[in-house]
C-alpha cells in the first residue's frame, strides 16, 4: 500500500479512488471521489485515501487493528466506519454500472 501525494492530487496503488485540491482555492479545500461535495483539509484528504487502502486491501479486513485505526480516519472525517464502508460500496457499484453500460454500447458506424 503506498500514496502518492503531490500538490494537488492523491492517489492508491490499490484503489482507483483520489483525492483532489479543489480549484480556485487557496490550497487549503480538498475533495475524496469517494465522499463528493464535502470539502476537507490535506490532512482529511490523506486520512481519507488512507482509510480507503486500509478497507481496499482485504488482508487488513480481519485485522482488528487495522479496523480500529480505520475506524480512526473515519472519525477524522466526521463518519462512522459503517458510513464509509456504505459510500466505498455506491462507489463500486457505480463503476460497475458504467463499465458495463460501456461494453453493452455499440460504437458508432464509421
Amino acid at each position: 500500500m503506498a500514496l502518492d501525494i503531490t500538490d494537488s492530487i492523491i492517489t492508491s496503488d490499490i484503489t482507483p479512488e483520489n483525492a483532489r485540491l479543489l480549484p480556485y482555492t487557496s490550497g487549503a479545500s480538498w475533495e475524496l471521489s469517494w465522499l463528493p461535495s464535502v470539502v476537507l483539509t490535506r490532512e482529511q484528504a490523506v486520512s481519507g485515501m488512507a482509510l480507503d487502502e486500509i478497507l481496499s486491501d482485504p488482508g487488513t479486513l480481519t485485522s482488528d487493528l487495522a479496523l480500529e485505526l480505520a475506524a480512526l480516519h473515519a472519525a477524522q472525517l466526521g463518519l462512522t466506519l459503517r458510513d464509509v464502508l456504505i459510500r466505498l460500496y455506491v462507489r463500486i457499484t457505480e463503476r460497475d454500472n458504467e463499465a458495463s453500460c460501456r461494453a453493452h454500447t455499440p460504437l458508432p458506424a464509421a
